[in-house]
């Protein structure tokens, strides 16, 4: 057997590991092939004309294992490790790292870079043919899926019998994975080579890790291709996924790239007595959620839609509408509201002696943030906003950004706004949250409309004998967004046009079951 996948990803530890176990495994860096089987990267991909920097063998493996490790502990481990001979010069005798030039590895950051394409093009590679995956870490944590691949080769190949008791005594402590530096952040290989860090991403989502919210890159939404061109492996994102940054906002690519699959991975089980809710932030979504946890579930996800709930075992799902414009402004609103009171708490953290006041500042501090990040920001699109937009009334900057390419700073309000839970002001109802809707689905939906809130949702308690609470209300802004000229101090006109053709679907369905709401708007104007 093999186990194999890019190098520096604990094949000497597994090699000692298989040999404790009383198993003849070699190493790559061996001087001859054991006979049960091998730990080995140089062998996982070769082709003939490349010079083999180890022992050769005219046997082929009668099966292949691909071990994986965190890119982020990887990578760097690739890029400031050496060997006894010239990796990079074997790897891509093989596969296609792109050009290179005579100092191509100077620099730490030239170094991150051939590591990062490595990890994609060799674990690309290793995966089309080995029959299982597993990773380090989890070998590390006991897992026993991980345990049970190990004990399986034991148990096939070795002489001697295989004893669980004594794999796990060999394994704990034995991997000092902990004891390294933290290694690199998605940021940074981003800033590096953004094409090859999303398929890293993608890779390691297919083989069970997930990477966070606050790291995910739009990118992924498009997966990766892979093929021989011109002899040599290569990978590559499809076009669509390249000139994502570059082109026109659409709802489309705001949808594929936010990977509005996360919602159903992490549903609970669901019941047919569960009332849920689906809106876009700024519409009552907070307070809905609420209302509707004496349900069964307070669940208040702007990446799920209705289809997805109902499918999944929900008895009835509760939509709210507010005019797009609307609750775009509130929700820029609620971004500023929480902007200032971060600052007004910095100072005073800044200032106060008062351990008690800190910790109760803090607390308040931390109930906000998660509100705010839950409605309409991922903290890693939070902070990438806030390093090229201001915070301050009156402020287009971002939608400027977002609707006209030419802008300095499109790309940038592109890469913010189809992050996974940023913005999500700007998810639409229509292509989104009512998509996949059927007719028989349709009859287990209600609309409630934010303007008429209370009232809507008296009504929806009467028609489904839900006896909730409607008194909750959890935000009440001191300047009303459907008053426009308030919409006129946050967004131009431009913008505001703009918006209301992006969502000329949103907002003939919010008119069909809402239009009452445009006169209370025009009263309170």
């Amino acid at each position: 057997f093999l186990v194999t996948g890019a190098s520096r990803s604990g094949t000497r530890f597994l090699t000692n590991l298989f040999q404790g176990l009383g198993m003849n495994v070699s190493h790559h860096s061996d001087p001859v092939r054991g006979a049960d089987g091998a730990v080995s990267w140089v062998h996982g991909f070769h082709r003939s004309g490349c010079v083999v920097p180890s022992w050769q063998s005219p046997r082929f493996f009668s099966k292949a294992f691909l071990m994986l490790r965190d890119p982020l502990k990887q990578i760097p481990s690739r890029a400031e490790s050496t060997d006894d001979f010239d990796w990079l010069e074997f790897a891509r005798c093989a596969a296609d790292f792109g050009p290179l030039g005579p100092s191509t590895s100077a620099t730490a950051v030239d170094r991150l870079r051939l590591a990062l394409k490595h990890y994609v093009l060799q674990n690309s590679f290793v995966e089309k043919y080995a029959e299982k995956s597993f990773w380090l870490e989890d070998l590390d944590a006991h897992h026993p899926a991980t345990l049970d691949i190990i004990l399986g080769l034991c148990e096939e190949f070795a002489s001697t019998a295989c004893n669980e008791v004594k794999l796990r005594t060999l394994i704990s402590g034995a991997l000092p994975i902990d004891s390294e530096p933290l290694g690199v952040g998605w940021p940074q290989l981003a800033f590096i080579d953004r094409p090859f860090a999303a398929m890293a991403q993608t890779l390691i989502r297919r083989h069970g890790k997930d990477i966070s919210v606050d790291d995910q890159l739009p990118e992924m939404g498009w997966g990766f291709h892979c093929d021989f061109n011109n002899d040599l492996w290569s990978c590559a994102l499809p076009p669509e996924a390249e000139s994502l940054l570059d082109r026109s906002f659409s709802l489309e690519d705001m949808i594929r790239s936010k990977d509005t699959a996360l919602c159903a991975k992490k549903l609970p089980p669901l019941n047919g007595s569960m009332v849920l809710s689906v809106s876009v932030a700024r519409t009552g979504s907070e307070t809905l959620s609420r209302m509707l946890e004496s349900t069964g579930l307070n669940l208040h996800d702007h990446q799920c839609n209705a289809h997805t709930l109902l499918e999944h075992g929900a008895g009835h799902v509760i939509v709210s509408l507010r005019h797009p414009v609307s609750r775009i402004v509130s929700g820029m609103q609620w971004h500023t509201h929480v902007y200032n009171m971060t600052l007004a708490i910095g100072a005073f953290l800044n200032s106060s002696s008062s351990k008690l006041s800190i910790a109760g500042a803090t607390g308040a501090h931390n109930e906000q943030s998660e509100r705010s990040d839950r409605g309409q920001f991922s903290h890693g699109a939070y902070d990438l906003q806030h390093k090229v937009f201001s915070f301050d009334d009156f402020n287009h900057s971002y939608v400027d950004a977002l609707r006209n390419t030419s802008d300095p700073n499109h790309r940038i309000a592109l890469d913010v706004q189809y992050r996974p839970y940023s913005n999500n002001i700007f998810i639409p109802v229509v292509d989104f949250y009512m998509k996949g809707i059927t007719n028989e689905e349709l009859k287990r939906l209600s609309f409630v409309c934010t303007c008429t809130l209370k009232e809507d949702m008296d009504r929806v308690s009467n028609e489904l004998n839900l006896n909730l609470d409607t008194e909750i209300l959890t935000h009440e802004s001191v300047s009303s967004s459907d008053d426009p000229e308030v919409q006129l101090q946050w967004l131009s006109q431009r913008n505001i046009d703009w918006i209301r053709e992006i969502y000329a679907a949103d907002e003939a369905f919010y008119l069909q079951h809402c239009s009452h709401c445009e006169s209370i708007a025009n009263q309170a104007a």
